[in-house]
């Protein structure tokens, strides 16, 4: 039967169609939510800096140059993967996925002996097979010191900081076949998230040899604009429109159903409850987060070392977190990261560094909206970053 013989006939055609498509994308509407995760993905498998740089807090900044400008590439590849830590993953290892290529810029100023002031900006690109993801990153932070403890005792600060993340878009544009339907692309617009953070922080020591160590608490959200893709159902494609409370599918070509032909521009809305997807619990969340970790420096000549250790505990929404364990099968609420320097002071003011990060479950802390019901599941592995740069003090 043809549609345009009959309004019955149409009516029939329409429903049976709907049928059709309602149980394809109960079938595969997680799996556009998987696709979306997917599309993530390249930016999940990828190393990234530490947007709060925690781990190297200190309650003397000042100690490196009353101004400071830090300037340097990240990069992760397998030439840079020298502990084979990419290289061991039984997904990603031997491919291109997490290939990272970035710069950051950091500025730091002492305006009077207890206040400093610092911002930061990121530009990273990630490959995910042949695709390519950007993220822009920034942070405001202001520190004061409301105890010096002189040149032998421990001094104390606080410290208030904004940063987060953005992209334009994260998209996964290469067929992707799931469940026997066909997931075409998947896109996510604007992805982002917002950091509101406050530290305790203690150092005792001085230029030459200090220890630091930081207790903080951190409030995130984590949001987007829309999320939509293409997916095929049966010999039908159709565009993917999900929202809050349903998902509008819209027939991009004509095509046949058991009944008849289905017109090009059809549109269907299935419920969210139907097919199981609410993708406000799945994809935008706020957290809490606790974090502790300590730091030490050490300065021989022209030459010093810094290490630190830190640990992040996120409370996340009871949704997302009963998402996750629904779809990803996991759930994560710690992390823990390191980092290591070898510093050399070419002049008085010109310091060369080589940095290197690791997390113990990607990124969940660096960038948080990478972090969501569905990826999940990916978030178990770990991963690092070298950073190659220059400070300079003025």
């Amino acid at each position: 039967m043809k549609a345009g013989r009959s309004g019955t006939g149409r009516a029939r055609a329409a429903h049976a169609a709907r049928t059709a498509v309602a149980s394809g994308v109960r079938a595969c509407a997680w799996n556009a939510g998987a696709a979306a995760a997917l599309a993530i993905s390249a930016t999940l498998a990828a190393p990234l800096a530490a947007a709060p740089f925690d781990q190297t807090l200190s309650a003397r900044p000042e100690h490196a140059g009353a101004r400071q400008l830090e300037v340097a590439v990240d990069a992760m590849n397998d030439t840079l993967d020298v502990l084979d830590i990419r290289g061991d993953d039984p997904i990603y290892g031997g491919t291109n996925v997490g290939d990272y290529e970035g710069a950051h810029l950091r500025v730091g100023w002492q305006l009077s002996e207890r206040w400093w002031v610092d911002a930061a900006l990121w530009r990273r690109e990630i490959e995910y097979r042949n695709e390519t993801g950007s993220l822009n990153s920034w942070q405001l932070a202001a520190q004061y010191r409301f105890h010096d403890g002189g040149p032998t005792g421990t001094a104390w600060a606080l410290r208030a900081s904004a940063w987060g993340n953005r992209a334009s878009e994260l998209q996964k544009g290469s067929p992707t076949t799931l469940s026997g339907y066909t997931l075409d692309s998947v896109r996510i617009d604007s992805p982002r998230d917002r950091q509101w953070q406050l530290d305790l922080i203690g150092t005792r020591g001085g230029p030459e040899a200090s220890i630091s160590w930081y207790v903080g608490v951190q409030r995130s959200k984590v949001d987007y604009s829309s999320l939509s893709g293409t997916a095929t159902a049966g010999d039908c494609p159709f565009d993917l429109s999900f929202g809050d409370s349903s998902t509008t599918l819209t027939q991009t070509a004509a095509c046949r159903s058991g009944l008849g032909t289905i017109a090009a521009g059809t549109r269907f809305g299935v419920a969210n409850t139907e097919l199981g997807l609410d993708p406000r619990d799945a994809l935008a969340y706020t957290a809490t987060v606790l974090r502790a970790g300590v730091n030490g420096h050490k300065r021989w000549g022209d030459w010093h070392l810094r290490g630190g250790l830190g640990y992040e505990y996120f409370e996340r929404d009871d949704s997302l977190e009963a998402a996750a364990r629904r779809l990803s099968g996991v759930y994560e609420s710690g992390n823990l990261s390191a980092v290591l320097e070898l510093g050399y002071r070419f002049t008085p003011a010109i310091t060369g560094f080589v940095r290197g990060t690791a997390w113990q479950h990607q990124l969940m802390g660096e960038v948080p909206f990478l972090y969501n019901a569905v990826t999940a599941k990916r978030s178990d592995r770990r991963y690092g970053v070298v950073s190659v740069g220059a400070s300079i003090a003025f």
